[in-house]
C-alpha cells in the first residue's frame, strides 16, 4: 500500500483489507495545474479530494475581486467546499490549485456506492466535520495571536506552502498584523 493511501486511510476512518480494496477501487488519481480550478464557483461540489502533493486554496472574491481565503490545503489533506457538497447548492466559492497538484478524487456517486456495499463507510463523514471545523476556527473571535500560534501548532506546512498575503487572509487578518504576530511568536 503507497504511502499517500495510507494517509487517507488514517484521515478518513478504519476499514478492514476489504472495504480498503473497496475504497481504492472508486478512488481517481489526478494531476491538476496551478491556477487549474477543482470547483468553480457557481457549480455543485460533487468530488472529495484527498490532496498528496502541492496545494489548494478555496477563496471568495470581494466587490474589489480582491481574494478572500476561505481555506486552505497542504499534502495529506482533504479538499472540499462541505456546504455545496451537503445541500447540492452552487458553490459560492472556488477551490483551485496554488501549485502542480496530485489529488485523489471521489465522487459523491462513489461514496454512495461504497456506503451500500459497508456501513463502514459512514466514517467518510469525518472529512466533512474536518474541513467545516478547521473553516469555522478562523471566523471566530480569537486574537490574531491565538489564531497564527493555532497554524504554527497544528498546520505549520502552510507557512512554508503559501504567502503571506494567503495566510493573512485565511486568519482574517492583514498582512501587516501577521508580520507583527510572526515576529512576537519569534522574540517570545
Amino acid at each position: 500500500m503507497d504511502a499517500n493511501f495510507s494517509g487517507l486511510l488514517r484521515r478518513a476512518g478504519q476499514f478492514s483489507e476489504q472495504e480498503q480494496k473497496l475504497l481504492k477501487d472508486e478512488l481517481q488519481f489526478r494531476n491538476f495545474k496551478k491556477e487549474e480550478p477543482l470547483l468553480s464557483k457557481g457549480s455543485v461540489c460533487n468530488i472529495v479530494y484527498f490532496l498528496t502533493e502541492g496545494s489548494v486554496v478555496q477563496y471568495a472574491t470581494d466587490e474589489e475581486d480582491q481574494m478572500l481565503v476561505i481555506d486552505l490545503n497542504v499534502a495529506q489533506e482533504w479538499v472540499l467546499n462541505h456546504q455545496s457538497f451537503t445541500t447540492r447548492q452552487p458553490s459560492e466559492y472556488t477551490i483551485q490549485c496554488f501549485e502542480d497538484s496530485s489529488l485523489y478524487a471521489l465522487p459523491i456517486e462513489a461514496i454512495h456506492r461504497l456506503i451500500g456495499k459497508s456501513q463502514a463507510f459512514f466514517q467518510l463523514g469525518s472529512i466533512l466535520g474536518e474541513t467545516v471545523n478547521r473553516i469555522k476556527f478562523f471566523d471566530r473571535k480569537q486574537r490574531p495571536d491565538e489564531k497564527y500560534l493555532h497554524i504554527l501548532k497544528n498546520r505549520p506546512a502552510l507557512l512554508q506552502s503559501f504567502p503571506q498575503k494567503l495566510i493573512a487572509s485565511y486568519l482574517k487578518i492583514t498582512p501587516e498584523t501577521l508580520s507583527r504576530v510572526r515576529n512576537r511568536s519569534v522574540h517570545s
